[in-house]
C-alpha cells in the first residue's frame, strides 16, 4: 500500500501545480487592485477554501513575496499573507468528532500501511471532499484509535524527513551527475549564488509538502484529542548545511578513490580543491572573512578548478573516442566552464536557473558522450543534446543586447530549428555546404522560392540558429555589376542578408575567397577557401565554432534602455496598471535577462499592430532620443561623387529639422558599432543605392530588420542591382546633387515622412 501511495504522487504534482497556477493568477489581478481593494477581494476568495488550501496558499505567498521585485507588491503579498495566517489560526479546531459514533474499543485497528494508504486517498480528492472525509475518520475513532492514527502519522513524518536528509545529503549528485568534477561544480555554484538544480528544488518540495501535510494531519490529531484550538507549528526551515555537503563530497571522492575510478593527478586535485571550499566555509562560519570574501574566494576556486570541470571524469572516459568525440565534449565542456562563471557571479533567480538548465543538458551530453560508439549516435546526440543547448546558452547571452522593434518583414512565432543552417550565396558554395554538413545532421536553408522572397529569407534567418554568407569576391563587386551581373545580384543578397543576421544576433560565418577584402560592416575574421580538398573540413570547423563558440563578449548590456523605452511607449496604455502592476517595467529587470525576456515577451502582445519584437542584436541596443530628429545617411564614401551628395543630403535635412550623420563621421571610435548606433537612433534612414556597395546594402538590412524608415534614393544612370528581397522597394531618382536637394525637401516636408 505505502508503494502505491508513492507512485500515486505524480497525480498529486499535477493537482498541486494546477492549485499553484490558479494561486499566481490571483496575485496577479489583486496587484492591479489598490491595496484595501485587494484585501477585500482576498478575504472573499479564502473565505470558501479549506484549512489545507490556505497553509497552500500561504506557502505560495511567502515564495512569491520572496521573489518579487517591485516593494510595493511584496508589502501587499505581506499583507495577504498575515490575514491568511491569521484566519487559519481562527478556523484551525476540527468539526466536532461527537458527530459520528466512536469506534469501538473491541474493533481491528488499522495498520501503519493502511492508514498511509487512507493519507494518500484523502489527497486525491477536492478540498471540500477531503475535509468531510477527515472530520468522519477522526469522529468515528476512539482515544486508543486517535492515538494510534497520530503515532502512525508521526511516523510518516519522521520517513518523510529521513527522505528528505537523503535527498539533501545527495544534492550534488542528483543535480550535479555521475562526475565528481560536475558535483563539485554544482556545489561551489549553490554556495556562490544559494541557487539549486530546479528540478532538485521540485523533488524537495513535493518531499516537504508530504511532511507538512502528515505534519497537518498530526495537529488535527493531537486537537481532536484535546479539543480544543492550537495554531499549527510552521514546519522547521530546511537550510543548507554547506559543510556537511562538502563532507559528504569528500566522503564520495574517498569512495571512488578507494575503487579505483579516481585516481592519480585527478585524485590529487579533487582532494585539494574540496581542502580549498572546505577551509573557505571553515573561515566564513567562524567569523574569520566576511561574506564577499567568501565569495570571491569560491569564485576563485571555481576558476583554478575549470580544466577538471571542462574534462570530468577519469583519463580514460574519452581516450578511445574519435576525434570527432573530442571536438564535441571540448565544447560542451569550454560552455560548462563559461557558465559556471555567470552562475559565480550570484545572477538573479530566474536567470540563474535558466543557466543551470542549460548547464545540466551539457553536464548530461557529457555523461553520455563518453559511452557513443558509433558515428550516427553520436550525430544524434550533438543534434538533440548539444545543439539546442548551445542555442539556448545564446539567446540568453544576447539577450542584455535586446532591441524593441517593429521589422519590416512580418514577424510570427518561429519553430527553431537548431540542426538546420541558413546560407546565402552562390549554388557552388551551397553544394560543397551541403556535402560537408551532411554527415553532422546539419540542413541548409537556401531558399530558391521567387514569390515572397524577402519574407521567405527573413523567416529561414529567424529560424536558423547559425548562417553562412558567401562574399567571395567582395572587392570585385564593381567589375562584376557588368561583366557577371549574376554573380554580383547573389553578393549584394548576401550582404543584405548578413545585416540582417546582425539585427538578429545570429552566429555567422563569412566565407572568402584569397585576397578578398571584405566590407568594413564586416567585424568577424572570413573563413578563406581555396578550392581544394580541405574545404569541407573548414566549413565543418567554422559552422562548428559558430554554433558553440560566442563570437562576441555580451558584457554590455541595453536591457536599462530597453525597459524605459517601454515605460515611455507604453505610458496611457490601457493595460498600463497592469504592467506596472505585474513588474515588468521595474528597473530591477535589467539585472535578469531571463525574466525581461519572458515578461516582454508577454507585454508586446498588447501592444497592437504593427506587432512589436524583442530583438537579441550582435551589439547592445539603443533607441532614438526624444525631441531629436536624427537622419543617418546610408551611401558609398569613396567615389568622386560621394562629398557633394552627402553636402546635398545636410542641406536639406538641416532645413526640416533634422541632425544629419553619415556613418564616417561617428564620433564613437569602433566605426561599426557607431554605424550600429546610429541606425538604431535614428528617425530616417536615407539610403543611396548608388553602385553595388556591399555596406551600403548590409546597412539597409539592419536598417529593416530594426524596423527604422528608410528612404531609398538612386542616381537616374545608375546600373540597379537590388535583390529579389527589396527589387519592389520604392526609391526615388535624381540626377545631381541639386536636385537630390530639391527631392529631399519635397519628400521631408510630406506628412509622416520622418
Amino acid at each position: 500500500m505505502a508503494e502505491s501511495f508513492w507512485k500515486a504522487l505524480g497525480t498529486k504534482l499535477v493537482e498541486t501545480g494546477a492549485a499553484y497556477l490558479q494561486q499566481v493568477r490571483v496575485v496577479n489581478e489583486l496587484k492591479q487592485l489598490s491595496p484595501q481593494e485587494a484585501r477585500a477581494r482576498f478575504a472573499q476568495y479564502v473565505q470558501g477554501l479549506s484549512n489545507t488550501a490556505r497553509a497552500g496558499f500561504a506557502v505560495t505567498l511567502a515564495a512569491l513575496e520572496k521573489n518579487e521585485a517591485s516593494a510595493e507588491a511584496r508589502r501587499l503579498i505581506g499583507s495577504l499573507r498575515a490575514s491568511l495566517l491569521d484566519a487559519s489560526e481562527q478556523a484551525a479546531a476540527p468539526p466536532a468528532v461527537s458527530a459520528a459514533a466512536p469506534m469501538p474499543a473491541s474493533a481491528p485497528r488499522p495498520t501503519f500501511d493502511e492508514d498511509l494508504q487512507r493519507v494518500g486517498d484523502w489527497y486525491e480528492v477536492d478540498d471540500q471532499q477531503r475535509e468531510a472525509l477527515i472530520a468522519g475518520h477522526l469522529a468515528a475513532l476512539d482515544a486508543d484509535g486517535l492515538r494510534e492514527l497520530q503515532a502512525n502519522l508521526d511516523r510518516m513524518r519522521r520517513n518523510c524527513a529521513e527522505k528528505i536528509d537523503d535527498h539533501q545529503e545527495n544534492e550534488a549528485r542528483i543535480a550535479g551527475g555521475r562526475f565528481v568534477e560536475d558535483q563539485m561544480a554544482y556545489r561551489m555554484a549553490v554556495l556562490r549564488t544559494g541557487q539549486h538544480d530546479p528540478q532538485w528544488l521540485q523533488q524537495l518540495r513535493e518531499l516537504e509538502q508530504w511532511r507538512e501535510r502528515f505534519g497537518l494531519l498530526h495537529h488535527r490529531v493531537e486537537l481532536a484529542l484535546e479539543q480544543r484550538q492550537r495554531p499549527a507549528a510552521a514546519p522547521a526551515p530546511q537550510g543548507a548545511d554547506a559543510l556537511r555537503g562538502v563532507q559528504a563530497m569528500k566522503q564520495l571522492l574517498e569512495q571512488q578513490i578507494d575503487s579505483g575510478e579516481v585516481r592519480g593527478e585527478r585524485a590529487v586535485a579533487l582532494r585539494r580543491t574540496l581542502a580549498q571550499i572546505e577551509a573557505v566555509l571553515a573561515a566564513s562560519d567562524r567569523g574569520e572573512i566576511g561574506p564577499a570574501q567568501a565569495a570571491q574566494r569560491i569564485k576563485q576556486v571555481y576558476a583554478d578548478s575549470a580544466s577538471m570541470l571542462a574534462d570530468p571524469g577519469a583519463a580514460s572516459r574519452i581516450a578511445r573516442a574519435t576525434p570527432r568525440q573530442k571536438e564535441i565534449d571540448a565544447y560542451a565542456g569550454a560552455m560548462k566552464v563559461a557558465l559556471g562563471r555567470e552562475l559565480m557571479e550570484s545572477p538573479p533567480a530566474a536567470t540563474a536557473s535558466a543557466i543551470g538548465a542549460v548547464l545540466g543538458d551539457l553536464t548530461t551530453f557529457q555523461q553520455r558522450v563518453a559511452g557513443v560508439t558509433d558515428d550516427d549516435a553520436l550525430a544524434g546526440l550533438e543534434r538533440d543534446v548539444l545543439r539546442p543547448a548551445a542555442r539556448a546558452r545564446h539567446e540568453l547571452a544576447m539577450t542584455r543586447h535586446a532591441l524593441l522593434a517593429r521589422p519590416l518583414w512580418e514577424s510570427v512565432e518561429h519553430v527553431a530549428q537548431v540542426n538546420a543552417v541558413a546560407y546565402s550565396g552562390a549554388a557552388d558554395l551551397q553544394q560543397a555546404l551541403e556535402a560537408a554538413l551532411a554527415p553532422r545532421r546539419l540542413a541548409v536553408a537556401g531558399t530558391r522560392r521567387l514569390q515572397g522572397h524577402g519574407q521567405v529569407r527573413w523567416d529561414e534567418l529567424n529560424r536558423c540558429h547559425v548562417a553562412v554568407f558567401d562574399l567571395r569576391r567582395a572587392n570585385d563587386i564593381a567589375s562584376l555589376v557588368t561583366s557577371k551581373p549574376k554573380r554580383a545580384r547573389e553578393l549584394v543578397a548576401a550582404a543584405y542578408e548578413l545585416g540582417m543576421a546582425f539585427a538578429l544576433g545570429k552566429p555567422v560565418v563569412v566565407v572568402a575567397s584569397p585576397g578578398t577584402v571584405l566590407p568594413f560592416d564586416v567585424d568577424l575574421a572570413p573563413l578563406v577557401l581555396d578550392g581544394d580538398e580541405d574545404d569541407a573540413a573548414l566549413l565543418q570547423q567554422a559552422v562548428d565554432e559558430a554554433m558553440y563558440v560566442p563570437q562576441r563578449a555580451a558584457r554590455a548590456s541595453s536591457i536599462a534602455e530597453s525597459i524605459a523605452f517601454l515605460d515611455r511607449l507604453t505610458a496611457g496604455h490601457p493595460k498600463r496598471r497592469a504592467f506596472e502592476g505585474m513588474g515588468w517595467l521595474d528597473p530591477a529587470l535589467a539585472r535578469d535577462p531571463a525574466t525581461f525576456a519572458a515578461n516582454t515577451e508577454q507585454m508586446i502582445r498588447d501592444l497592437g499592430a504593427p506587432p512589436w519584437r524583442l530583438l537579441r542584436p550582435a551589439w547592445p541596443g539603443t533607441y532614438a532620443e526624444a525631441g531629436v530628429r536624427r537622419c543617418f545617411h546610408v551611401m558609398p564614401f569613396g567615389p568622386d561623387w560621394a562629398d557633394a551628395v552627402r553636402d546635398a543630403a545636410r542641406e536639406a535635412c538641416a532645413e526640416r529639422g533634422f541632425l544629419y550623420r553619415r556613418g564616417d563621421e561617428a564620433e564613437e571610435g569602433r566605426i561599426i558599432q557607431a554605424i550600429w548606433d546610429d541606425l538604431c537612433r535614428a528617425d530616417l534612414v536615407l539610403v543611396d543605392l548608388t553602385g553595388a556597395n556591399l555596406n551600403v546594402m548590409i546597412e539597409l538590412g539592419i536598417a529593416h530588420a530594426i524596423g527604422r524608415p528608410v528612404l531609398a534614393v538612386q542616381q537616374r544612370d545608375a546600373v540597379d542591382v537590388r535583390p529579389r528581397h527589396i527589387e519592389k522597394l520604392r526609391f526615388l531618382s535624381y540626377g545631381s546633387p541639386q536636385e537630390l536637394t530639391q527631392v529631399l525637401r519635397a519628400r521631408l516636408n510630406a506628412p509622416g515622412a520622418a
